[in-house]
């Protein structure tokens, strides 16, 4: 395979010199000021263990395969210098890697990601940010990636929104996924029902009925708008927005809620009752957002 224009010089042939310092690899070719696009050797790319895809159809993987066969790669892959500088890591392309490995390609087009932070953070949220900007991972996974920076990466959901440029309710909502039964969320990873369909599922508090709600979707195909007349019932009537007056104290409770806000990492509202009482309210998506917010209060 071969790759015309701005590549500089191979990869494989600067892996054949000795005692090569690969940090210098990023000085060559032109792709732009955070990666450079070479040609290198499949067999120097390590997997990302933080790859937000799970799942890889064997049907699409093959189907993939025989257009890169026929048309080449169009869209190279992100890799990063790994800590051995003998390696790549991979950032995004795994599908890609996979395919071009089916049909026997020894190289690939790949673009090289410049950072020295190594941490799992960095890769997770480099990974999930390159997947999320050409739409490359369906609505679990991205549920399943955001759950993974909150956990593993201690990151807040504004902060998470910030990097992947959404709205924090965006974020929210994909996170609202978590709460599906386990059976329903493979069925949403392997597309077998929509995103829609799991939102709409959602409504109902009850794990037993969602799951017969679920079963009832894949038999008879059921459209989105006949779930939703079914589970109308359950639907929660939208809050009424409260008027109340400001008052001089407001400054004070919006500094005070942004601080608890970045404490616990979620949304966090003071409501006063009267002029002395009140509560704080702090929202959480997960039982594990549970236990993260305890061990923030014992600390």
């Amino acid at each position: 395979m071969e790759i015309k224009g701005g590549l500089g010089k191979g990869l494989s042939a600067l892996f054949d010199q000795k005692n090569v310092d690969m940090n210098e690899v990023s000085k060559t070719g032109e792709a732009g000021q955070d990666k450079t696009l070479f040609e290198i050797e499949l067999d120097k790319i390590n997997f990302n263990p933080f790859q937000p895809r799970e799942d890889f159809n064997e049907e699409r993987l093959n189907e993939l395969a025989e257009s890169i066969k026929q048309k080449g790669l169009l869209q190279p892959v992100t890799v990063k210098i790994s800590e051995d500088k003998k390696s790549f890591d991979l950032i995004s392309g795994e599908r890609r890697v996979r395919a071009a490995q089916k049909i026997g390609f020894t190289k690939i087009p790949a673009y090289v990601y410049k950072t020295d932070d190594t941490s799992k953070e960095n890769m997770l949220e480099l990974a999930l940010i390159e997947n999320i900007q050409r739409d490359d991972l369906n609505p679990m996974e991205l549920s399943d990636s955001f759950q993974r920076l909150l956990d593993e990466c201690d990151l807040t959901q504004e902060q998470i929104a910030e990097k992947v440029s959404k709205q924090r309710s965006t974020v929210a909502n994909y996170l609202r996924l978590q709460k599906l039964p386990i059976d329903i969320k493979i069925s949403l990873r392997k597309s077998e029902i929509s995103e829609a369909h799991a939102r709409t599922l959602l409504r109902v508090d009850d794990i037993d009925e969602q799951i017969i709600l679920w079963k009832k979707i894949i038999s008879d195909n059921m459209s989105v708008r006949q779930l939703e007349n079914i589970t109308k019932p359950h639907a929660k009537p939208k809050k009424k927005k409260e008027h109340k007056p400001e008052n001089e104290n407001d400054a004070y409770y919006k500094s005070a809620e942004e601080k608890l806000r970045e404490f616990f990492g979620t949304r966090v509202k003071i409501k006063s009752k009267t002029k002395f009482t009140g509560e704080i309210i702090i929202d959480y998506y997960s039982d594990d957002d549970i236990e993260r917010i305890m061990e923030k209060c014992e600390k």
